[in-house]
């Protein structure tokens, strides 16, 4: 059955201007159509848990997001269905990318990964990953004040690899989030404006 509304997702490491452009982007859009900007983790139940737990083992992390991304799925793709145009800020490429990169000496094989994903996901119509030199997402980031654990640069470089790798293999738009906000979100609506 063809979707009424839109699935699109954006992806990229800390400081790479994802969430912004979600933002500028939702806006936008919500002039004609009806939508909806989302997150994950989420805000709520195992979305909350997920962001007030720090001592979490990684496969038990993975299992949490997998969780909250089953649940989020669920209603998102409701609101796909009644016509909507949901604009979710991470999704599976996100558990992909960080959880498989070594912290603390620690990871969860990719394989792994995909397969718990694999049965709980909406395909997204279309996926943008917001690429940049870690260094400068890093330097964005502390601008804004505290790091979380994930926002170290050897961990950064590592997940910006194996995002480029995901992009490659599922087909992701890759935009140069180097570029000034509004060439950004330009590029950006110029794809989505593409969708049949």
């Amino acid at each position: 059955m063809a979707r009424k509304g839109s699935f699109i997702v954006f992806e990229g490491i800390d400081g790479s201007g994802k969430s912004s452009c979600a933002d500028a982007v939702s806006k936008i859009l919500g002039k004609n159509r009806d939508v909806i900007r989302t997150a994950e983790p989420t805000d709520e139940g195992i979305g909350a848990f997920i962001r007030s737990s720090l001592n979490l083992i990684p496969e038990a992390e993975a299992l949490l997001f997998v969780a909250d991304r089953a649940q989020h799925t669920h209603i998102m793709r409701q609101w796909v269905n009644d016509g909507k145009i949901v604009i979710c800020d991470r999704y599976y490429a996100s558990t992909l990318a960080y959880q498989s990169s070594s912290m603390n000496g620690r990871s969860v094989g990719i394989e792994w990964l995909k397969a718990m994903n694999d049965h709980v996901i909406m395909e997204p119509d279309i996926t943008f990953l917001f690429d940049i030199d870690p260094e400068i997402g890093l330097e964005r980031v502390e601008s804004r004040g505290s790091k979380s654990k994930f926002e170290t640069l050897e961990y950064l470089r590592e997940v910006r690899s194996n995002y480029l790798k995901i992009a490659k293999e599922r087909n992701f738009v890759i935009i140069d989030a180097s570029m000034p906000k509004e060439k950004v979100t330009e590029e950006v609506l110029e794809h989505i404006s593409k969708l049949a």
